[in-house]
């Protein structure tokens, strides 16, 4: 911020226009505020300006959303990037993918802090030491993500077994009659196969349900499939 009214402090950046003269006011209110949107975003792991992904990719910025960022024109904001890169302040690579016609079409351009930026605050060790316990934050939080994801796909992945236990269970029982509760038993003989069928798969469901929860009980178990196989077959 003393730079508005000591651009002496950053001399490449007060020099970047070319000129022997102090760089105008505007022109310095215009690369602050740049540099203040650029830094707000940077990632510190990378030095790169924009949003880091949860899939470990990266998101560039638009000089659109910077200016955005900054309250100021685009054109201001770009004239202002320029001046920032002619004074090594940030480095900016341009990026285009090939579109299928054979034309090209632009993408946000690659940002980055320079180290030099640091050094001249004094900084230069210290964002070796920073960089490194971000490094630390990002690795941690990426393995917690994994976790989640892990976990979730083996509850889905659980909920699919119990379900089609669920299904099989539905078109053996409603075969055998089970889906009437008030159906007249016609002799003894099949009133023992359907109440041995019937026990058959409300255990299986029990079991499916305790691997989807493991944390119920036994009862809990029971409950939920007979309560499950009314529901499906009432």
């Amino acid at each position: 911020m003393d730079y508005y009214s000591s651009p002496w402090k950053i001399p490449s950046l007060n020099l970047a226009n070319g000129s022997n003269r102090q760089q105008r006011s505007e022109r310095r209110e215009a690369c602050l505020s740049t540099l203040w949107a650029i830094l707000k975003f940077t990632d510190l792991v990378t030095l790169k300006v924009g949003v880091p992904t949860p899939e470990g990719g990266f998101m560039n910025l638009t000089v659109r959303y910077l200016a955005r960022q900054t309250g100021l024109q685009q054109r201001r904001v770009e004239r202002a990037l320029a001046d920032l890169q002619r004074a090594g302040l940030v480095g900016v690579h341009a990026r285009c993918e090939l579109r299928a016609d054979g034309s090209y079409k632009g993408l946000a351009a690659i940002k980055n802090v320079s180290k030099l930026f640091f050094a001249i605050f004094g900084l230069q060790f210290r964002l070796g030491f920073e960089r490194k316990r971000a490094a630390k934050r990002l690795k941690k939080k990426r393995g917690e993500q994994a976790r989640i994801s892990t976990t979730r796909t083996a509850t889905a992945r659980r909920n699919l077994t119990a379900k089609a236990a669920l299904d099989r269970a539905g078109s053996t029982v409603q075969q055998l009659g089970l889906g009437k509760k008030n159906q007249r038993r016609q002799n003894d003989e099949r009133s023992r196969a359907l109440n041995e069928e019937q026990q058959r798969q409300l255990n299986e469901l029990m079991f499916q349900f305790k691997l989807a929860h493991p944390d119920w009980t036994a009862e809990q178990c029971r409950e939920a499939a007979e309560k499950a196989i009314e529901a499906r077959w009432p």
